[in-house]
């Protein structure tokens, strides 16, 4: 374990380095203000996080692989309110969740995508509606027959992806693949079609890598990514497709490392977003707010 994060030091140094040069546009914010300190033992691994729909103010999040197949819903202070049990499913490395309105329905799709030896056929998205917090249960489970599982796959070798998120207008599904020396973006139409297996379309790549985390705005006016060392921020203009907009530069946003940080949101007026991390080697972890200014 210890040997994965030197690695993890070495890379991000040199990613660091390359990209000095994009912080002179970078996206003005407010200091960020913690909103809670993740404490419940059940939560040593978060690895992906977004705001819920149904239940205002909380968040949805999970862990990293060796977790079982379970959604948590925390507070704004990062309080545990209730652990989510999916049945019949048995996760292999689940690594971020991302949010879809179907038919006038919240949908949670968690993904699970990790594969660090780049030797998985398929990929699994586990797409259930959105549950709604019931007073005074803090253990619920997701029946299996409202989970609608959807496999997708590489056009060709396996790779390793921690990042997807999904467009509220058109519904397309995006992965974003962490390990090439450029993260690359994929595609896939889940949602208006039914196939067996998906094949993952790539689209183009970025110019920074080990990407871990992605949202996009409730308003669908940007799209954020991460890695463990900086934030990346697209404006999506009224008349950008999504496409155009992420082929742009990204905006750095000015962001203070957090022990294995792997997980970004949008707040659901799309006024700022909300990080938290992972708990290694016993350190603290945090839910933190960040207002955007665009001006």
């Amino acid at each position: 374990m210890q040997l994965h994060y030197i690695r993890l030091i070495f890379c991000l140094f040199f990613l660091v380095l390359g990209y000095n040069e994009l912080l002179a546009q970078e996206v003005l914010h407010s200091e960020r203000v913690s909103k809670g300190k993740v404490s419940d033992p059940a939560l040593d691994e978060i690895s992906g996080i977004i705001a819920s729909i149904n239940n205002p103010g909380m968040f949805w999040v999970h862990n990293d692989s060796g977790d079982e197949a379970k959604v948590y819903l925390i507070d704004s202070a990062a309080r545990l309110m209730c652990s989510f049990q999916l049945e019949g499913v048995e996760a292999k490395d689940i690594e971020d969740i991302a949010w879809v309105e179907l038919e006038g329905q919240s949908y949670v799709v968690l993904a699970d995508i990790g594969d660090n030896l780049a030797e998985r056929s398929n990929l699994s998205l586990y797409v259930f509606p959105e549950p709604v917090l019931k007073k005074g249960v803090k253990q619920d489970s997701i029946a299996k027959a409202s989970i609608s599982i959807k496999q997708l796959k590489y056009p060709g070798k396996a790779r390793d992806a921690e990042a997807v998120f999904i467009d509220p207008l058109d519904k397309q599904f995006y992965l974003i693949s962490k390990r090439e020396f450029r993260s690359s973006l994929y595609s896939a139409d889940i949602f208006k079609e039914k196939k067996q297996i998906y094949l993952l379309n790539p689209r183009f790549s970025f110019p920074f890598t080990f990407i871990t985390a992605a949202d996009i705005s409730p308003k669908r006016d940007a799209v954020i990514m991460k890695n463990l060392t900086s934030i990346f921020y697209w404006p999506i203009g009224r008349n950008d497709s999504l496409l155009e907009a992420l082929k742009k530069q990204p905006l750095p946003i000015p962001y203070e490392p957090e022990p294995q940080g792997e997980a970004i949101t949008f707040d659901r007026k799309s006024d700022g977003f909300f990080t938290i991390s992972e708990r290694p080697f016993g350190l603290d972890s945090y839910l933190y707010y960040y207002h955007i200014s665009k001006h």
